[in-house]
């Protein structure tokens, strides 16, 4: 009877072509999948450029609107990237019952924004965290989150996601609200930003400021009480009179 190692000499050539026939089949199956897998890349790359946009857009307007407790966002851009009839969308579904916040960069070309989510309600700070992060996020009632990514070099979202779990959103608020205790107040910032353009050296006054701002006149007011001095006539009308 032949012994197990006479066996294995006699049939060896066969396991061998056997094995290397199994290591063929492995590698074309892997290589079809990683083809597949950079079809089905390039189409979602095509896709996020047409789409990607709007859709973040989208998933912002539909949990803004359906929140009903509190809304907090991160954002450097507010909505200086958008046209009058996207922050017009937006705007209209800002509900002065809820708690918004918002954390932005502290970024001087931005005040104009800052007022104008002030006007409709929106409690803002800034933080120098947010001037330095291309990631920007929503959480509505700690159960939905919407998180945004901009390309490098872009400040406009291009990407975003959707997160509807209750553990992920409550951590995110929680981050929020650590980061807004942290934060500078929104007129506190820009009483300093008048401090620093208010100098013998410059040439803008209050009334300026208030006017490339587009303030009404209560936020006048306000802007006045806490510069703790009366909005004058702008310094380029008094020149003209």
């Amino acid at each position: 009877m032949a012994t197990i190692q006479e066996f294995i000499a006699r049939w060896e050539w066969l396991l061998l072509v056997a094995v290397a026939a199994i290591e063929l089949l492995i590698l074309r199956k892997v290589r079809e999948e990683r083809r597949e897998r950079d079809i089905l890349i390039g189409e979602m790359k095509a896709t996020r450029v047409e789409l990607g946009r709007e859709s973040y857009l989208a998933m912002i307007k539909e949990t803004l609107g359906g929140a009903k407790r509190c809304v907090y966002f991160v954002s450097h851009t507010l909505t200086l990237n958008m046209v009058v009839a996207e922050k017009q969308a937006l705007f209209d579904l800002y509900k002065t019952s809820r708690d918004h916040r918002c954390i932005t960069g502290p970024d001087s070309g931005k005040i104009r924004e800052m007022w104008e989510q002030a006007r409709m309600g929106v409690k803002v700070r800034v933080n120098d965290l947010v001037m330095r992060s291309t990631f920007r996020y929503q959480v509505c009632d700690a159960s939905v989150a919407v998180l945004g990514f901009a390309d490098e070099g872009d400040d406009a979202s291009r990407k975003g996601m959707r997160i509807e779990n209750v553990y992920f959103a409550k951590i995110l608020e929680d981050h929020f609200l650590r980061t807004w205790e942290a934060s500078t107040p929104f007129l506190d910032f820009v009483v300093e930003i008048i401090a620093r353009a208010n100098g013998p050296e410059l040439s803008f006054s209050l009334a300026d400021l208030a006017e490339q701002w587009a303030l009404t006149e209560d936020e006048r007011t306000s802007l006045s009480q806490a510069c703790g001095q009366e909005i004058s006539q702008s310094r380029a009308t008094h020149a003209e009179a």
